[in-house]
């Protein structure tokens, strides 16, 4: 009897399973997939901060990373040994390890933008997130773009059995930047109207309007690029730009706190920032600042105007309120020194914002190498100068990532290249970041002749890109300002190789090779140790070996 009671319930157990086989294959409630996930704004809003990480800011936590590491050694900084070459690549790579051709964030902005548009949400709420994704798709293609050139356009996600994606030729960076626009244009129409400072926001995507609208037209124009209308893109640079001069920012009272803020969500400058705090920090300082790694060039510090507006030397004299700082002490120099106190007068009479970026309390040895230079402060506060170890210092202050400043640089770039710039212009735009930094404002007649000056460019158009090199000194912009503008040369300039002028009597440890130009100033490298002379190829990067063998489609660009 037990034995058949026994079958008799494995039967119906058999037959129960048998029956329920459908619902046993149904996932389970709590994992999501395809079909359940992209149900709720929630869940889209937590996707799309996984591309937050297009904004590298000042790093996530590490010692190197971010926007600024590795893309400021340029004609502004002067490095210890700059045969690393890091701002550049030096051979073709054999694989995609250490490269930017990597599709892996596009493609997830491509995921978000689809799987949004075919979600059962209102559609304010699925405009709103594909917004979002075109935003990151933007500003992903760009930075291909500038790097690349010509590079495939993926307006989807890539299935592994897509054999004509995934083996696609380069499409023309001009079509390229065509959707990079329509992107952002879309963005702009649908992403919020409010002042959020953490997320983006219809004002994040009329600063990357703003910004890479100008980058590519000056590219295309100083590159010779065909099929580019260069005039539409500034006028949408331009038109970017005027909305957000109209809009809810202004100019921070302090240039200095726009670097160095623990908070900077009331900053009336600040468009986008990254927020950091003690669970996620920074190491911005220790390589910037603390760090003996590099210091400022001759050709920087002689970048900053007097206070009446004037460079320190034009129409062929010096100006008659400039003297040089000369470092002079009966010291002995050694390499034990990695900092040397100081008293620097190079800031005195001059534009304000040389004090927020040059430190006027120190010089700074890179690497112990005996050779006093200017040192970086743009970063820190003065308390951390005085309180904060020389090495390994963390932090936890924000990062902007577009401001206004940047815009009315963009501004007034773009309208100069137009040809139609006025005085009204320059008032609404570069005349506002002088009046903040005590500067006389800049006229449209200029009135004097910069011995500084590329005799290639327009003294007014030279005029406004020494306020953006000075206004974005030690932000990640400097380098690909000289790429796009076609003005690799400048990399060569002597004075971007020396420093600090020194009196001639100022005592050297033997040990210590001591070069100096014809007029006093210190080189801060041997000829062989500096960076190899400028190539045009470096105007585009290498696409990874290793690609051109698995997709035959694919060209390499030129020079390598």
């Amino acid at each position: 009897m037990k034995k058949i009671i026994y079958l008799f319930t494995m039967l119906l157990v058999f037959i129960t399973l048998s029956g329920c086989k459908d619902y046993l294959d149904v996932e389970p409630e709590t994992k999501f997939t395809n079909t359940n996930f992209w149900t709720s704004e929630s869940n889209l809003e937590s996707f799309s901060y996984g591309l937050y990480d297009a904004f590298p800011g000042y790093g996530n936590g590490g010692f190197f990373g971010g926007d600024h590491f590795f893309s400021v050694n340029n004609d502004d900084v002067i490095a210890l040994d700059q045969r690393l070459e890091l701002d550049f690549p030096t051979v073709v790579p054999a694989t995609t390890s250490g490269t930017d051709w990597s599709w892996s964030s596009i493609r997830k902005a491509n995921v978000l933008i689809k799987q949004t548009e075919g979600a059962s949400l209102d559609q304010a709420v699925k405009d709103k997130y594909v917004g979002v994704g075109r935003l990151f798709r933007a500003l992903l293609y760009w930075d291909k773009v500038r790097r690349y050139g010509d590079v495939p356009f993926y307006s989807e996600p890539i299935e592994p059995t897509d054999e004509r994606a995934l083996f696609a030729a380069r499409d023309s960076r001009v079509d390229v930047v065509d959707h990079i626009v329509a992107d952002l244009d879309f963005a702009i129409a649908h992403l919020p109207d409010d002042y959020s400072k953490v997320k983006v926001t219809k004002w994040t995507a009329l600063a990357a309007k703003s910004r890479i609208c100008l980058a590519a037209a000056t590219t295309f124009k100083y590159h010779n690029v065909s099929g580019a209308d260069v005039n539409k893109l500034l006028n949408a640079s331009v038109s970017a730009s005027n909305e957000l001069m109209s809009a809810n920012f202004s100019l921070a009272d302090s240039y200095s706190g726009l670097f160095y803020s623990e908070d900077l969500s009331s900053n009336t400058e600040v468009i986008l920032m990254k927020k950091y705090n003690e669970n996620m920090r920074h190491s911005i300082l220790s390589f910037i600042f603390h760090e003996p790694f590099f210091g400022f060039s001759n050709s920087a510090v002689s970048a900053f105007l007097m206070a009446d507006g004037k460079p320190i030397s034009y129409d062929g004299a010096a100006h008659p309120n400039y003297s040089e700082w000369v470092f002079n002490t009966t010291d002995t120099i050694t390499t034990a020194q990695n900092g040397i106190n100081v008293n620097i007068g190079i800031a005195n009479g001059r534009d304000k914002r040389m004090a927020s970026i040059i430190d006027t309390t120190r010089l700074v040895s890179p690497f112990s190498k005996g050779i006093p230079m200017f040192s970086p402060i743009k970063y820190a506060s003065y308390d951390l100068l005085t309180n904060q170890p020389t090495q390994g210092v963390q932090a936890t202050t924000d990062a902007p990532i577009f401001r206004l400043g940047e815009v009315l640089l963009n501004f007034a770039e773009a309208k100069a290249e137009l040809g139609g710039i006025t005085q009204a212009d320059l008032d609404a735009s570069i005349n506002l970041l002088r009046a903040r930094a005590g500067v006389a404002p800049l006229m449209v007649g200029v009135g004097f002749s910069a011995d500084d000056r590329d005799p290639s460019v327009d003294p007014l158009l030279w005029e406004i890109r020494r306020e953006r090199r000075v206004e974005l000194m030690l932000e990640p912009f400097r380098k690909w300002d000289l790429i796009r503008w076609a003005k690799g040369t400048y990399y060569d300039a002597d004075n971007s190789f020396y420093g600090v002028k020194v009196a001639p009597t100022v005592p050297f440890d033997p040990s210590i090779t001591v070069l100096k130009s014809s007029d006093g100033h210190l080189y801060s490298q041997a000829p062989g140790d500096r960076r190899t002379p400028w190539d045009d190829r470096k105007y585009l990067e290498p696409i990874p070996a290793n690609q051109l063998t698995l997709n035959s489609n694919l060209t390499q660009n030129p020079g390598w």
